[in-house]
C-alpha cells in the first residue's frame, strides 16, 4: 500500500502558525510515502515566503512532490515574472516544476497550470498547454501499465456543485480527455480553498477518473470551510481510500472517508460533508475568486 498526504494552498505569510506546527507534527508522527502539494505555497512569491515554505517542506519526514500555483509567480517584479518566473521556486522548493514520483504501486505526475501571462491580465487563472499534454503522454506511456496513475495540478477542472460559476482551468476538456486516455485514476488539485470530489463521466473500457479538490491546509484565507487536507491509501490492486482530515480549532480530525474499489466505478457520490466551521476557523474569510 502507498500512502499519500495531499496538501494545497499553504499561502506562507498568511498562515496560522499553530496549524502549521500541528500539521507538521501530525504528518511526522505517521509519515506517508509521499506528500503532495498542489500549489500556492506562498502568498505573493516573496523571498521570505518561499524561505518559510521551503523550510516547512524540508521539516516533513517524507518526500515531497509540489507544483506551483498562481500565487507562486510574483505579481510585483514584472521582469522576474516574465523572464524567470520560477527562479525562487527552484531555489527554495525544487529544481523541478513538473516532478514525477513513483514506487512499485503508484505513479504521481505533477503538471504546472500557473501561467506568467494570461489574457486580460487576470493572473489567478490557469491553463493546460498543448505541448504540456503531449509531454505528459510521453512520460505516462513510459511508465509500467500496472501502476495507479495520479496527476497533480493547481487549478480545478470542475467547479463545486454549489458554486458552478467559479472559474476552472483553461483547456479542462482536452486535459480530461488526455487523462482518461492515459488511464489516470485521480487528479489532485486546489486553488478554490474548497474541498470536494467530482466523478468524471465514465468511459467504457477506461478506469474511473476522479478529481479530488482540497481546501487550504494552513492559510487564514478561508472560504467557509475549515483548514483541511487529505490522506490517500492506494492498494497494490488499485483500490483507493480517501480520508478528509480537518482542523477543528484544536486538532486534526477525520471528517469523511470514501472508498473506491479497483474495479468499481468511483467513490460513492455523497456530497462532500465539511465539518462544522468553528469561530477560530472563520476568523478571516477571503473574497471568492482570488485563489
Amino acid at each position: 500500500m502507498t500512502r499519500i498526504a495531499h496538501l494545497s494552498d499553504l499561502h506562507f505569510d498568511r498562515v496560522d502558525p499553530v496549524i502549521v506546527a500541528a500539521l507538521r507534527e501530525e504528518i511526522n508522527a505517521d509519515p506517508p510515502d509521499l506528500v503532495v502539494v498542489s500549489g500556492d505555497l506562498t502568498q505573493r512569491a516573496h523571498k521570505e515566503e518561499y524561505r518559510s515554505a521551503g523550510a516547512f517542506l524540508r521539516s516533513l519526514d517524507a518526500p515531497v512532490l509540489a507544483v506551483p500555483g498562481n500565487h507562486d509567480i510574483t505579481y510585483i517584479h514584472l521582469l522576474q515574472r516574465f523572464v524567470d518566473p520560477y527562479q525562487r521556486w527552484r531555489r527554495f522548493v525544487s529544481r523541478e516544476i513538473e516532478p514525477v514520483w513513483r514506487d512499485d504501486e503508484v505513479a504521481v505526475i505533477g503538471l504546472n497550470t500557473a501561467r506568467s501571462f494570461t489574457p486580460g491580465f487576470d493572473w489567478s487563472k490557469g491553463r493546460f498547454g498543448h505541448t504540456q499534454l503531449r509531454r505528459l503522454r510521453q512520460r505516462a506511456e513510459a511508465l509500467p501499465k500496472e501502476l495507479t496513475r495520479i496527476v497533480v495540478a493547481h487549478h480545478p477542472l470542475f467547479a463545486p456543485e454549489a458554486e458552478p460559476d467559479l472559474d476552472i482551468v483553461g483547456r479542462a476538456d482536452q486535459a480530461l480527455e488526455c487523462f482518461r486516455g492515459l488511464g489516470v485514476r485521480l487528479v489532485l488539485s486546489g486553488h478554490l480553498h474548497r474541498g470536494y470530489v467530482h466523478l468524471v463521466e465514465h468511459v467504457e473500457g477506461a478506469p474511473q477518473l476522479t478529481v479530488v479538490q482540497a481546501s487550504t491546509a494552513t492559510s487564514t484565507r478561508l472560504r467557509g470551510e475549515p483548514n483541511a487536507y487529505h490522506r490517500l491509501d492506494v492498494s497494490k490492486d488499485g483500490a483507493i481510500e480517501l480520508e478528509v482530515r480537518a482542523w477543528d480549532g484544536r486538532q486534526w480530525r477525520v471528517v469523511e472517508k470514501r472508498e473506491q474499489g479497483a474495479r468499481r466505478n468511483g467513490f460513492d457520490k455523497a456530497p462532500y460533508s465539511a465539518p462544522e466551521v468553528t469561530e477560530v476557523a472563520l476568523r478571516e474569510k477571503a473574497p471568492a475568486g482570488l485563489g
